[in-house]
């Protein structure tokens, strides 16, 4: 079934590199780590310019590594390094990549440790919220509990022995009135806890950098770490970019519920951290469009990212109740260079990313001719 862009089976040659935007310069726009520097001659994508021969162990990849930082003009930091590190083993064997790949684990980010401890927070939020409502609703049954003891309160006066039936009711009324209070401070200490509750889960919220849906980072923390590049590098000169990724306009529609996109996004989510290395940023932007900043890589490479994601969705069939369904996705690039307006760069690439998807094509780069 088509719509109107047609499917995916246009789309041209991976080898092209994707669709060009001659009138990228028309569009509008939107808007703590170690960074380095990096030779102007040197693409931002981390090639081979050393003449070391390949390493067969880690001591000697190690060396290499550092022969490749010194190559390119890029300063030895740490953060810089082990960008270098993980890029580097794209053309290692697998038995090496895994190798490599244990210290790698051991060497996690603050903020993905944040970003697993907040994924348990967020269940701690899902359990608050539960336990709330169960309050509220017993707080209902103790107001519901006094409209039924004042009914019994009327009915009685109907009795025809009225001594007894003052002292009773005199009696009933005091208790009532007891209750009354004691409930009444009940609910005051209700609502304060609740106050506070949801005050502190609004303030840990906006500190959330991870996606409870897809397991990798939200929004915020992308538009953040855009940010940042786009300073670093106007510091230091080298260049990165942004890619937003999306399934195609053919697949989308395919969907008949939220259910069905949110199945096939997954699919998307898990398929993107397979294909980016651990020191790029994979996260989730919003309405469908995923976000990938890899950082010392010009839009050459990310041409290439863009290829191989398109080679690894082609084949992947997702099952959603008696139809078979196949993974297609468009991308948009902009790359982050000394010119870039930190502002500007994700408006671009969702200009970027919207063309992609309008003309039924793999990926379009801003920005070219």
């Amino acid at each position: 079934m088509k719509d109107d862009f047609g499917s995916f089976e246009g789309l041209q040659s991976f080898e092209t590199g994707g669709a060009e935007d001659p009138n990228a310069d028309s569009f509008s726009s939107f808007g703590g780590m170690d960074t380095p520097t990096q030779s102007a001659d040197s693409p931002a994508e981390i090639s081979s310019k050393s003449e070391s021969k390949d390493a067969n162990s880690l001591e000697e990849y190690g060396l290499q590594v550092v022969q490749e930082l010194n190559a390119n003009g890029v300063l030895p930091t740490p953060y810089n390094y082990r960008i270098y590190f993980e890029k580097l083993l794209e053309n290692k064997s697998q038995e090496f990549k895994d190798s490599a790949s244990q210290y790698v684990e051991i060497d996690q980010r603050p903020a993905e440790k944040q970003a697993i401890l907040e994924s348990k927070v967020l269940k701690v939020q899902s359990n608050m919220s539960g336990t709330l409502s169960q309050v509220g609703a017993l707080v209902k049954n103790l107001r519901l509990l006094q409209s039924i003891l004042k009914k019994h309160e009327k009915e009685v006066e109907t009795t025809n022995n009225a001594i007894a039936l003052q002292n009773i009711i005199s009696v009933f009324q005091k208790e009532l009135d007891k209750l009354g209070e004691v409930v009444d401070h009940q609910l005051q200490d209700v609502k304060t806890m609740h106050d506070r509750t949801l005050a502190s889960i609004e303030g840990i919220s906006n500190e959330i950098i991870c996606d409870s849906v897809y397991g990798i980072y939200n929004k915020r923390f992308l538009e953040k770490r855009v940010l940042d590049e786009a300073a670093t590098v106007n510091m230091d000169g080298y260049k990165s970019s942004l890619l937003l990724i999306r399934m195609s306009k053919s697949l989308q529609g395919r969907i008949n519920s939220d259910k069905t996109a949110t199945v096939i996004n997954r699919s998307l989510s898990k398929t993107l951290q397979k294909v980016a290395n651990r020191s790029d940023i994979v996260a989730y932007y919003e309405a469908g469009v995923f976000g990938i900043l890899l950082s010392h890589s010009d839009k050459d490479a990310a041409k290439r990212f863009a290829n191989r994601l398109i080679e690894k969705v082609i084949g992947i069939n997702i099952i959603v109740g008696d139809e078979e369904i196949p993974l297609s996705v468009c991308t948009g690039i902009v790359e982050i260079n000394e010119f870039s307006k930190a502002k500007d760069i994700i408006k671009n690439a969702l200009e970027a990313l919207k063309k992609a998807s309008n003309s039924n094509i793999s990926f379009v780069v801003y920005g070219e001719n």
